[in-house]
């Protein structure tokens, strides 16, 4: 656990020296005048630390989803920056603490709650990808703000079934049916003629990846594809060759691969790069990571996918997103991916409510105010529906990309479904 201030409160050692030395020496003199110094001395560090607003931000600093959480820091590090320079929250510094909450444990997901919500008191949790469910129930023990990018159907059937517990829990992207009916619409309206209509899904045995690979199979079944193969593997899956094998030996003309970490689609666009078939390849959630493009650069050009609630880059469709992204791309020197701007949004939509509510605590009036006010950020008002989830919308639609020279380039923009007016599909170079 590591914390990082942004303040200008005492730490902890500075207020331990006050004590040892000064404290000390007068207490020795036996003076009340002393006594009253020394306790001055005390108190003075506690009322500067007050003058912060604390917010805790659980993110998988280690293991397996440790790529992503890097893309969620830099948009919440980058709003609270900007928050803390413009003069803070109701003119308080924002605090923050941070927890590694590794793998998405159950356990370590409740750890995460106890330790920031329960120890640290604070004024609201961003959490970027947080599990499938654990992290709706162990914030929901709380009333702070809690913003997640859980986005499985697990997640919100737990914040359904009881809506005035989990009254604080707000998802910042569709549920994982919500994503896949997207990428349904995308992959069958490619400007693309598919030599066949056999298509091969591979997922992780989690919820996000059995909900995907669910809806992708009804929907394209229901327009005369056939699942030629689906294949359900474990988190950590790196060596392909049998499941290659079989892809070479069917020659699907798509190929859907729903993993959420980088390294396994990293090493299976390797190894199906080695001897192609004429497939045009999605990797899904997956490519919202930067892990495949910095790991691959033009090696990867061709394969699509998607990131929810993403802004449309390299160019915004407005002046105000065109400026953050120039902002961003100048800080962080590549392309946005999509955890850093929802998370930058929620950032700025919790702080909003906060100003207009004029107190970060009052949580019954900061949730209200967002659930019934939303957030006007930089592509238009951005709201949450009835069970607090953000599904799909102009001002925060799902993104349609794909690889090409090294970067993710816009294709679609969704809903509806648009071409974007700065790119478009290009044939994978693998294709014959």
């Amino acid at each position: 656990m590591n914390k990082f201030s942004y303040s200008s409160a005492s730490s902890e050692e500075d207020f331990t020296n006050i004590f040892q030395g000064e404290g000390r020496n007068h207490m020795r003199k036996i003076s009340l005048l002393a006594l009253i110094l020394a306790i001055g001395l005390i108190i003075a560090p506690v009322s500067m630390a007050a003058d912060t607003i604390p917010v805790g931000i659980p993110l998988p600093m280690t293991g397996w989803a440790a790529g992503s959480a890097a893309d969620y820091w830099k948009g919440i590090k980058m709003a609270i920056d900007e928050l803390n320079e413009s003069g803070g929250v109701l003119g308080k510094q924002l605090e923050v603490f941070r927890f590694d909450s590794k793998g998405f444990e159950a356990e370590i997901v409740m750890q995460a709650a106890d330790y920031l919500c329960g120890q640290k008191k604070v004024a609201a949790v961003f959490a970027g990808w947080a599990g499938w469910g654990q992290d709706v129930q162990a914030y929901g023990k709380y009333d702070a703000p809690f913003f997640a990018d859980d986005g499985s159907a697990a997640a919100v059937e737990i914040m359904k079934s009881d809506p005035v517990k989990y009254y604080n829990i707000y998802q910042m992207t569709p549920d994982g049916p919500g994503q896949a009916i997207s990428m349904f619409r995308a992959l069958s309206n490619l400007p693309y003629e598919y030599p066949n209509k056999k298509m091969v899904i591979i997922n992780t045995d989690d919820s996000w990846g059995l909900e995907v690979m669910e809806t992708l199979k009804t929907n394209f079944e229901k327009i005369g594809w056939k699942i030629a193969k689906q294949e359900t593997v474990p988190y950590g899956t790196n060596e392909w060759g049998v499941i290659l094998s079989q892809i070479r030996r069917i020659k699907p003309a798509l190929i859907h691969f729903e993993i959420a970490s980088g390294q396994e689609n990293i090493t299976f666009l390797q190894q199906f790069l080695k001897n192609p078939t004429d497939s045009i390849v999605s990797i899904g959630w997956g490519i919202t990571p930067r892990e495949v493009v910095e790991a691959m650069g033009s090696q990867a050009d061709g394969v699509v996918g998607e990131m929810p609630a993403g802004l449309p880059a390299p160019k915004a469709p407005n002046a105000a997103g065109q400026a953050w992204v120039d902002k961003f791309v100048g800080l962080y020197k590549h392309q946005i991916p999509a955890g850093a701007w929802i998370f930058y949004t929620a950032v700025k939509a919790w702080a909003n409510a906060v100003e207009q509510v004029g107190d970060a605590y009052d949580f019954k009036a900061v949730n209200a105010y967002l659930q019934k006010n939303g957030y006007e950020g930089h592509q238009g008002l951005m709201k949450w529906d009835e069970d607090n989830v953000m599904r799909a919308q102009p001002s925060s639609p799902v993104v349609h990309y794909q690889v090409q020279k090294g970067e993710l380039v816009p294709i679609f923009t969704d809903p509806p479904l648009t071409p974007y007016p700065h790119g478009k599909f290009v044939k994978p170079s693998w294709i014959k």
